[in-house]
Formats: C-alpha cells, sequence, structure tokens
C-alpha cells in the first residue's frame, strides 16, 4: 500500500481489472465483492483467485464476503471460487441481494475500509480506484454493509441432497 492516499479513475476493462488486482494485493483483513453474478468482476480468474487464496491463507481472521444478485453463474461457472470457498468455508461467505434492490448495477471490490475498485455501471467499464482513503471509502463500505443486512445466504461449502 502507498503511504499518501490515491484516487484515480479508468474508463477500459483492462484499468478495471488492474484496479481489482491493485485492491486485492492490498488488502490485509477483508474484502468485500458487490456484483450481478460476478461476470463483470471475474473473480473466478485464475490469477485473481490465487491472490484471493494468498490473502484468505496469510491469516485465519481475514475474511471474503460476496453479495451477487444471482448466484446461478458462479455454481455454474467459477469452480475455482467454488474450490475456496471449500477451501476457506470459514472466511468465505455468499449472498444473495433481495428482489427489489436487482436493479443495481454497479460493481464494486473493497478491501480494509481503505481501498476501493468502483465500476459505476456493470455495462460500462468506466469508475475509480480508491487506495489509503478511508474517507472516500467509507460511503461504498456502508452501503455494502446495508446490502450486507438485507442480502441472505446463498452459496455454501456442501450441497444438500437427498
Amino acid at each position: 500500500m502507498s503511504s499518501s492516499p490515491t484516487t484515480a479513475t479508468f474508463d477500459s476493462e483492462g484499468g478495471f481489472r488492474q484496479a481489482l488486482d491493485t485492491v486485492i494485493t492490498a488488502a490485509a483483513q477483508e474484502i468485500r465483492v458487490f456484483d450481478r453474478n460476478l461476470t463483470r468482476i471475474q473473480l473466478d480468474q485464475k490469477d485473481r483467485v490465487e491472490a484471493i487464496e494468498r490473502f484468505l491463507a496469510g491469516d485465519h481472521h481475514r475474511r471474503l464476503r460476496i453479495i451477487v444478485h444471482d448466484p446461478e453463474h458462479c455454481e455454474r461457472y467459477c469452480p475455482r471460487l467454488l474450490a475456496l470457498l471449500r477451501r476457506f468455508n470459514q472466511a468465505v461467505e455468499f449472498r444473495q441481494s433481495p428482489n427489489e434492490l436487482r436493479h443495481l448495477s454497479e460493481c464494486l471490490l473493497l478491501a480494509d475500509r481503505a481501498q476501493a475498485a468502483v465500476r459505476f455501471h456493470s455495462d460500462h467499464p468506466r469508475g475509480k480506484i480508491i487506495l489509503d482513503a478511508p474517507e472516500e471509502v467509507h460511503p461504498w463500505w456502508q452501503r455494502f454493509e446495508d446490502l450486507w443486512g438485507l442480502s441472505t445466504p446463498c452459496l455454501t461449502a456442501t450441497r444438500l441432497g437427498l
């Protein structure tokens, strides 16, 4: 992490991916993710999963909290992420947003109340990265906290069946 607050904008998919990776690398305690179905954030991408795995393996108090509108994409197309869920069951939690909030379209990856990669709308690669700026991250962190409280648990490490 840098020693002074930094905010920069991006307007491309490459800029968004770089912002995501920078925030994941900067995380020390908690990563929070909000996306429709993780297709834009591409959390299941090999290098990104490996970075999150290193983050979680570094300390048993570290947490990954994810909110999605639709968990089906994760169940079908995110095997690396589901393996991470199984390996770090106590540290990783998925929730599904309620129906009345499915219109929300931003993508968020937040870390430690001080870092953020924010994509303002999932259909457009415009956004900003915020590093070492708790005051600027606070509204996004609080938004996630509010969404978390309204969302319900979904994906789990084990499957129940008959």
